[in-house]
């Protein structure tokens, strides 16, 4: 059934390419001999571009076209000719001041790569990226409703809205964006699968590649407190921390696009774990980092909840990474980089 689909899948495009799983995704699809569109928001930026360049097969598959997700119509080229759509783009800076600085690019990001999809009329399906935290098992009344965290969660808006942290408002924007772009399939006739990935952690292409996901899971060593607030807020939410590989992650984007039955929504997460858990991995796994590590004697107490990528598996994907291998890989590649100084227990 997949290579029925891979035949016509001659091209497709990525946006947000300059982005953690976006320039992975690249790399991924120019492994397995796509034609790539990638968007960034400046490809005369080198620090952004220069990576996805050097990449084996770039010279040949890979065209760069800039794009913004407010912007009607920046889209239009990058789409023209495509077979399917990786929208992996969305705002992700925490910097911002106001739920609406989250909810404006994006959802006016999905209108504007589905009206580009639609003028194009060669897309057959559009795999958007979510996120975890769009299916929290919470009520309005910040109660866990379900005993595991599926595709059956919706997160609530009413109690995030209620919540000071931009990291309800990025989980609102995440939520509403979703729900839009599937909504926007089912009115125009082209195939919406959405994929809501884990805590991403592996290694990354560039040390300024977007590591929003990388540094949350490092925050637990001595990192920054911002990160580890979001770290808690996960655990908060969903019950636990849910984490995948990156390569994992973006076989996923790719297997939802090549099988036919695919369809509505599909979380992707290997490992779930609580944060007292992960805590207890580090230490054992990394002894030397025992003394840095930050978890208080008040976190990470809620009631754990599993998370479940039974949709996914029953499709017949499998997780080539577990925990260990892909922490260590996060671990090799911070260091290489130069996000903290630490030696790794051998």
């Amino acid at each position: 059934m997949a290579d029925e689909v891979t035949k016509t899948v001659k091209r497709v495009c990525v946006t947000g390419a300059a982005g953690y799983i976006g320039s992975w995704l690249v790399k991924n699809l120019l492994e397995r001999g796509y034609n790539v569109n990638a968007t960034l928001r400046d490809p005369g930026d080198e620090k952004k571009s220069g990576p996805l360049l050097e990449l084996p097969g770039a010279e040949e598959r890979l065209k760069l076209f800039r794009a913004d997700l407010c912007l009607e119509g920046s889209f239009d080229s990058a789409v023209e000719g495509c077979h399917g759509v990786f929208h992996v783009a969305g705002p992700m800076d925490f910097k911002k001041t106001n739920l609406d600085d989250f909810i404006v690019p994006a959802v006016n990001g999905v209108h504007n790569v589905m009206k580009a999809c639609i003028r194009a009329k060669t897309v057959r399906r559009v795999i958007f990226t979510s996120s975890v935290l769009a299916a929290s098992p919470m009520n309005d009344k910040g109660e866990f409703t379900h005993t595991c965290l599926d595709e059956r969660c919706w997160s609530p808006q009413n109690f995030l809205k209620s919540q000071t942290t931009k990291f309800a408002w990025y989980t609102i924007a995440k939520s509403l964006a979703e729900q839009e772009a599937l909504k926007y399939g089912l009115d125009n006739n082209i195939e919406v699968v959405s994929i809501l990935p884990a805590v991403v952690i592996g290694p990354w292409l560039t040390a300024k590649s977007s590591l929003t996901s990388a540094q949350t899971i490092l925050a637990l060593i001595g990192g920054n407190d911002s990160f580890y607030e979001l770290l808690k807020f996960l655990e908060f939410m969903l019950g636990s921390i849910p984490i995948a590989h990156i390569d994992d992650t973006c076989n996923a984007h790719v297997f939802l696009m090549e099988h036919t039955d695919a369809q509505s929504r599909y979380i992707c997460a290997s490992d779930s774990l609580s944060l007292r858990s992960l805590k207890d991995f580090v230490a054992k796994h990394y002894v030397r980092l025992e003394n840095s590590l930050k978890l208080n004697e008040d976190d990470g107490v809620k009631k754990y909840l599993p998370v479940s990528s039974k949709k996914l598996l029953d499709m017949g994907f499998s997780y080539k990474y577990q925990l260990p291998e892909a922490f260590k890989e996060t671990m090799e590649c911070a260091i290489k980089n130069g996000l903290f100084e630490v030696v790794l227990n051998k």
